[in-house]
């Protein structure tokens, strides 16, 4: 009798039976009604479906007759791709192979990105996971995402979502898009309608700058952006959501991380909405480059006397003792105005070189004389010390064409 009792208690304790088809669980505490075909499992219940799926819970109801399970307590869901799904309390339609939960819940993917949301859906027939509520999903690269709502493809490892959706990155750089599409083994993420903020401070070169990208859609990587039927300028924002004073149209804009450089397809640069450039290819480094040959940002400026004016510089890197600047600035209503400035490094000595030419004024008045303009400023400094004397030789040259030209 005693014996009978001892093995009646350790099947008490710890069960381990198939109590629906293809459905193994275990727990620590089991209670069954025969009648009504039903029982409970309490304290670390495990269950394993013919799918491969592993559910772990404090809690486990299961209806015999309806194939239907009640998850409540720390329950954590895998699935046989790796993936991760925690919540507070669930439910499990095995006829119609229908997971939900309830409440706050969390995916852990098994490539290592989290999804903060509620009230979860799981489709096993088609491998998909929906909610309609908001959702935080942050991925490897520190990028916090913000849906509306979500799809997840847990076999290819794809998030999904259409709505107001805002992309943080660990730069601080903030994208807002209509569409969004999550490729976790790729590392990629395709979003449509993008307005793209670029907020770091090293891409400002004055704190008043906006930088930021308008574009049809943008395919974000590790090592690579790309924007497509972009718009970009470093201008403020201007009254009643006016054009900015300058900016860059391309068919396609690719910001290459390690080259350090951005190019553009079909560059249109334009001066108040009106163009004035065009090239089929343009490049040059970016905000993180220090030296380097290639265009340079554009800027803009605008003056009482010369009216707006767009800035295109180029830095050519002659060697690594000496460089030139070319500063070519377009104005709306002059003739161009070409600058230069060329410096070279010696042993204990600088040489610098600033020139600049115009053909002068399109419209000449009393105040405004025609003809061209220009100007040569050279400097040369060498120092003599040596450790009893300090010595200094500097050479200025300097011309310019007309008193009133600069």
């Amino acid at each position: 009798m005693k014996n009978n009792l001892l093995i009646f208690l350790i099947i008490l304790i710890f069960v381990k039976n198939s109590f629906a088809e293809n459905l193994d669980i275990e727990a620590e505490r089991i209670f069954m009604d025969k009648n009504d075909q039903v029982s409970i499992f309490e304290n670390k219940v495990v269950i394993k479906d013919e799918s491969k799926n592993l559910i772990k819970s404090n809690y486990a109801k299961l209806d015999k007759k309806s194939n239907f399970l009640i998850l409540k307590d720390n329950v954590i869901i895998v699935d046989e791709e790796g993936n991760e799904f925690h919540t507070e309390h669930a439910t499990y339609d095995r006829n119609e192979e229908i997971i939900k939960s309830f409440g706050k819940s969390k995916i852990i993917s098994a490539q290592g990105y989290v999804a903060n949301t509620e009230d979860l859906i799981i489709d096993k027939k088609i491998n998909s996971v929906f909610s309609q509520n908001t959702t935080i999903i942050s991925d490897l690269d520190g990028n916090l995402i913000n849906l509306e709502n979500f799809e997840y493809y847990s076999k290819k490892n794809i998030f999904k979502s259409i709505g107001k959706i805002n992309l943080k990155d660990k730069l601080g750089n903030s994208y807002n898009f209509s569409q969004i599409y999550i490729d976790e083994r790729e590392k990629e993420i395709i979003g449509t309608d993008a307005k793209s903020y670029l907020n770091q401070d090293s891409f400002k070169y004055d704190e008043r700058n906006k930088p930021r990208v308008f574009s049809n859609v943008v395919n974000i990587k590790e090592n690579e952006t790309k924007f497509f039927k972009s718009n970009f300028t470093l201008c403020n924002y201007r009254d009643q959501d006016k054009c900015p004073p300058w900016q860059i149209l391309s068919t396609k804009m690719q910001h290459d991380k390690k080259k350090k450089t951005i190019y553009y397809d079909n560059a249109v640069v334009k001066l108040y909405d009106v163009p004035i450039f065009y090239s089929p290819k343009l490049a040059h480094p970016d905000h993180t480059v220090q030296r380097r040959s290639g265009f340079l940002i554009p800027s803009y400026s605008d003056t009482k006397n010369l009216g707006s004016a767009l800035h295109l510089p180029y830095f050519w890197a002659i060697g690594e003792d000496k460089d030139l600047t070319i500063n070519n600035r377009l104005f709306v209503s002059e003739h161009p105005l070409f600058l230069g400035d060329y410096r070279q490094a010696f042993k204990d000595a600088n040489l610098n070189v600033n020139f600049g030419y115009t053909e002068g004024y399109k419209k000449v008045s009393s105040k405004k004389q025609a003809g061209d303009k220009s100007h040569f400023f050279s400097k040369f400094s060498k120092d003599f010390n040596n450790d009893e004397i300090e010595n200094n030789l500097e050479i200025n040259l300097q011309h310019v064409s007309h008193k009133k030209y600069l």
